[in-house]
């Protein structure tokens, strides 16, 4: 019923999409009008009135991992590795400690001004970079030290991250797409069939290979296959993750990316290889990313806003508009080409979502000619691993002494100093 919802939803969006001007003029995508659809025809607005709206099940909030690692996997399997590529990643890891620093420092001296609980300032960061479910690790923790505000709080958080994100990314890039600093040639050269959504008779295409005869095995199934073994296969390596508390908090995403890295590696020198289609994965990767959209913004959870606004806002608004000046001047400096798409998938990926930065991105490069969004899967791992899981693991546990909440703030910036250094001397000319 979640899925079907979804789908009857995305229709409506394409709909409005190609009837709506203010959309098309927005580049606002299908999943995102028809997500704010559902929102309005959910339970946290018309369901507030009427008994009749749309009823989306528990599970709905589960699907976001999945899907997102299904996204990651059809572009993992075809990465290819070269210099260039390595010294971006370790320089959008130097970026993404820069603004996680900023967050939980601005978040610490915010907090105190209000009064919040020390343990407060880590949830905006949790949430702006993982949206409604990362902020739950966190909260786990301090249910156990008697903090049972967290979840709402950090819930909050991403329902504003998550709506900053769209609202103002989309701004940023229209400013830039006018001004030219888009490199992907559909950026700078949109079509009435780009604002509309839909093409005209002549433009339409056949988008998948067919590697296989239909009578014995459908070619979109030979890759939905593939796709779906690799998911498989990253479940196994979760739970063996889970068994180690460093990694306890690790969702699906982390270990699909490995395994199809691995995968990808591996099918190259082997036979099997005739029979990857890149542009087959790649319609995989989005339908998933459509739906993760979709389903996230039609079950945000808008009454949590109204408690402790004040506070909330505040702590948003400084940590966001920080993310957004960072996200402007580092990329630009360091990356030089592409650096506006690269800055618009880290700026949705670090303000809501990994799905918002995507969404971006389409925007922004819609043939996906840019390496923007296999730079960021690429570093994923290396800011999973290191910064982020320390923030969401360890710093809890620290924070809420006095003494563990000084040192985290020195160590904090002590990262934000080392990461600006390290990054303007790996990004110089």
């Amino acid at each position: 019923m979640d899925f079907a919802w979804a789908s009857m939803l995305l229709l409506i969006g394409l709909f409005l999409r190609s009837k709506v001007g203010v959309f098309q003029k927005m580049f606002i995508p299908v999943a995102v009008i028809g997500g704010l659809v559902g929102l309005l025809l959910g339970s946290e607005v018309l369901g507030k009135f009427c008994p009749y709206y749309i009823h989306w099940s528990d599970n709905v909030s589960s699907f976001a991992n999945p899907l997102l690692a299904i996204l990651f996997v059809t572009q993992f399997i075809a990465l290819k590795f070269d210099r260039r590529m390595i010294k971006k990643c370790s320089l959008i890891f130097l970026i993404s400690a820069t603004v996680i620093s900023a967050q939980v420092l601005s978040a610490m001296g915010m907090g105190k001004l209000f009064g919040l609980p020390d343990g407060a300032a880590l949830l905006p960061f949790g949430a702006f970079y993982g949206a409604h479910g990362i902020p739950q690790v966190i909260a786990g923790i301090y249910d156990t030290l008697g903090y049972d505000e967290a979840s709402a709080f950090g819930t909050t958080y991403a329902t504003i991250g998550m709506l900053y994100g769209i609202i103002v990314g989309i701004v940023i890039l229209n400013y830039g797409i006018r001004k030219g600093w888009c490199a992907a040639e559909k950026s700078g050269n949109l079509s009435k069939e780009d604002y509309t959504g839909i093409l005209e008779e002549r433009n339409r295409f056949k988008f998948m290979k067919a590697y296989t005869s239909d009578i014995a095995f459908d070619p979109l199934t030979l890759h939905f296959g593939i796709v779906l073994g690799i998911m498989l296969v990253a479940y196994g390596l979760l739970k063996i993750l889970h068994l180690v508390p460093l990694f306890s908090g690790f969702a699906i995403y982390v270990p699909a990316i490995l395994v199809s890295l691995v995968f990808g590696v591996a099918v190259k020198k082997t036979p099997m290889a005739q029979f990857i289609d890149n542009e087959s994965l790649g319609h995989i990767g989005t339908l998933a990313l459509e739906y993760l959209i979709i389903t996230a913004i039609a079950t945000m959870k808008l009454d949590v806003i109204m408690n402790n606004a004040a506070a909330i806002l505040s702590i948003s608004l400084v940590g966001l508009i920080l993310t957004t000046v960072i996200l402007l001047i580092l990329p630009k400096l360091w990356l030089k080409q592409n650096w506006l798409e690269n800055a618009m998938v880290m700026f949705g990926a670090w303000t809501g979502s990994t799905a918002t930065g995507m969404m971006l991105l389409r925007i922004s490069d819609p043939e996906l000619e840019t390496d923007a969004g296999p730079n960021l899967v690429a570093a994923t791992p290396l800011w999973q691993i290191s910064t982020q899981n320390f923030y969401l693991t360890i710093a809890p546990m620290i924070i809420v002494t006095s003494a563990g909440f000084r040192n985290l703030a020195l160590g904090t910036a002590g990262l934000l100093i080392a990461a600006l250094v390290l990054g303007f001397i790996i990004g110089r000319k």
